[in-house]
């Protein structure tokens, strides 16, 4: 079975997409036994950093995309395995290859523009039950490319209005790319990080559901060991299995969003 590509999508930063990606695709692998490749498409390589993987010059995500004129590297040389038994890889970036790569997309034909991921991805798709793909909080070229090569997109947001509406701007975004360019990407739901009770909360919920928005539970609260564990190189579902916390509720949550499109059963 081909793998299933998938991008948690958000325009604000400080949601906890990243987070969500780290701590879904450690999930994925560890508790559900599933394949999983994860691509680093953000400059900052915060990715990387939840797995405690380093970058190699040469053999990252930028050089997929723009592959230097000889002694280019497949997408297998980029792969890397974190610490871990699990299967579970990471192809990791690097900042300025990144910038520079996104400002190309558009005009270098070469790189092949909008459809760049996807070529990529191609060698591996049958390597592995899912590519996961972390892309900036940005609607730029690259997150343009990430929603062209996914086959599911998770929109993140957090309990405030901004967030909300930055979070629909995305969306909007890849419903003109699925009309256009990608008939095959599907939106199951979207997810709720950050969660705390309260008036504005409940403004979110309201908007969502006057547009008939669906969103996966658990909603992820505020906790003090969701974002520690980046401090280790580990996604804290790994780094504190026995601490309780909203730390643990990424573990229903990946069951949910994973039995939504058919990859684990409900």
């Amino acid at each position: 079975m081909s793998a299933v590509v998938m991008s948690f999508a958000s325009l604000k930063g400080g949601v906890g997409k990243t987070t969500t990606t780290a701590n879904f695709g450690a999930t994925a692998a560890d508790t559900h036994k599933l394949r999983v490749a994860m691509f680093d498409a953000d400059p900052q390589g915060q990715l990387s950093d939840w797995f405690g993987v380093k970058r190699r010059p040469g053999l990252g995500f930028a050089e997929l995309i723009n592959p230097p004129k000889s002694g280019a590297p497949t997408v297998h040389d980029t792969l890397v395995q974190p610490d871990t038994d699990v299967p579970l890889y990471i192809v990791p970036t690097s900042y300025a290859e990144m910038e520079d790569v996104e400002g190309r997309l558009t005009t270098d034909l070469e790189l092949g523009g909008i459809t760049a991921i996807r070529r990529v991805l191609q060698p591996i798709l049958d390597d592995f039950d899912v590519i996961l793909l972390d892309t900036r909080p940005s609607l730029g070229n690259l997150t343009s490319a990430a929603m062209c090569a996914s086959n599911v997109l998770v929109p993140v947001t957090s309990p405030n209005v901004t967030s909300f509406q930055s979070t629909m701007t995305a969306v909007e975004k890849a419903e003109r790319i699925r009309q256009l360019q990608n008939p095959n990407l599907v939106i199951p739901g979207w997810l709720m990080n950050m969660w705390e009770d309260g008036e504005e909360a409940s403004t979110v919920v309201q908007m969502m559901a006057k547009r008939e928005i669906a969103a996966f539970q658990p909603a992820i609260y505020r906790g003090k060991y969701i974002s520690k564990g980046y401090l280790f190189g580990n996604p804290s579902v790994w780094q504190f299995p026995n601490h309780s916390g909203s730390h643990q509720d990424y573990k229903p949550l990946t069951q949910a969003v994973l039995s939504s499109i058919g990859l684990v059963a409900a």
